[in-house]
């Protein structure tokens, strides 16, 4: 039986091929015999009734559609062994038109893993850095401060401009203006510095993914999306307003925005499979003892253990792979027992 095998878009595989009309004449007399132990005709006790009465009862053609249907189900894990297709779930197999005692076609699609593959990543990160558009440090630092400040207002639901005074330090828990002062202008700094890495990031993940060849299956892209849709769902919630509501004033149906989410869905999708091929291409490896320190303060804070060991696996090996492509993390402790970077992102996946 000669098939033939098609790549398709979304990382499916298509197998096409014609059945013989002698394997479906030796499947038939097994459909026979098969429908014949189930069919209950006037006269006849079910499973009783003789073989002619069946395949009269059936016609032919039924009966040699039945028989192609039952050869292909028996041949379709060989020809995927065959074509060395692994498939991630499962496949359709569809006959071609029929007629009684002709071969019938008959093509398999079969959905396979995932899969990235991308050259000079190095090269291009670079590159990608090279054309991030530079900012007065000077301004962004002074906008983040005062930023900052107003935010420390709010808290202490004072009205000002400029520094804070001693009075509303104290309200903040401080000593004075100095300290409260200095912890801005530091977490100013923290602000300004992950701004500029998140530019950096954001313009490495659109050369990768312009760079890289990736074969994503739909159900995989689909299935992020709908990831996305529960985190809107649950951003929405936060602010107090029904997701009822949030439709009327977008004047959107959850279907529409769920299809809008594809295209974000399909490159976070991606991306990942890009960071897993560059890590084992770079042979990247974590740190069992740093895997479990961080693990053990998200569990901490009350995340299910397996779920924080998974998280911060993936985590740690992403960062370790945008550190190799130019792009490291600012330095965050993370402690027991405390609100972190780590932990709050934690904290916004699964919430």
């Amino acid at each position: 039986m000669q098939t033939k095998k098609d790549k398709r878009k979304d990382a499916e595989i298509s197998i096409s091929g014609t059945l013989p009309k002698e394997r479906i004449q030796k499947e038939s007399e097994k459909t026979l015999a098969a429908i014949a132990r189930e069919i209950e005709l006037p006269g006849f006790r079910k499973g009783k009734v003789p073989l002619p009465k069946v395949r009269e009862y059936v016609g032919e053609k039924a009966l040699w559609k039945e028989s192609a249907e039952a050869a292909l189900k028996l041949e379709v894990e060989g020809i995927l062994k065959e074509h060395e297709v692994l498939p991630i779930m499962p496949v359709s197999a569809a006959l071609g038109a029929s007629e009684e005692g002709l071969d019938v076609s008959f093509e398999i699609i079969a959905t396979v893993a995932p899969t990235c593959s991308i050259e000079n990543y190095k090269e291009t990160a670079a590159k990608a850095v090279v054309k991030v558009p530079e900012f007065d440090e000077v301004k962004e630092r002074e906008s983040a401060l005062e930023a900052l400040r107003g935010q420390a207002r709010a808290m202490t639901q004072t009205e000002g401009t400029g520094a804070l005074s001693d009075e509303e330090a104290k309200k903040l828990g401080f000593e004075n203006s100095t300290a409260v002062e200095f912890f801005l202008k530091d977490e100013s700094e923290r602000a300004v510095q992950e701004r500029e890495l998140q530019k950096r990031r954001g313009a490495i993940a659109e050369a990768l993914l312009a760079k890289a060849a990736c074969d994503i299956p739909r159900v995989i892209v689909m299935e992020e999306a709908r990831n996305l849709l529960e985190a809107t769902k649950k951003d929405v919630a936060r602010q107090g307003l029904p997701w009822n509501e949030y439709l009327k004033r977008t004047g959107k149906t959850e279907e529409q925005i769920l299809g809008e989410l594809s295209a974000p869905a399909e490159k976070r999708v991606s991306l990942d499979i890009i960071f897993a091929e560059v890590a084992r291409a770079e042979k990247v490896e974590y740190d069992a003892k740093e895997e479990d320190r961080l693990a053990h303060a998200l569990v901490s804070q009350g995340v299910e253990h397996e779920q924080a060991h998974q998280y911060v696996k993936a985590t740690v090996m992403r960062e370790k792979v945008w550190e190799l492509l130019g792009a490291k993390a600012i330095p965050r402790d993370v402690q027991e027992g405390t609100t972190t970077e780590l932990g709050s992102e934690l904290e916004n996946a699964v919430s």
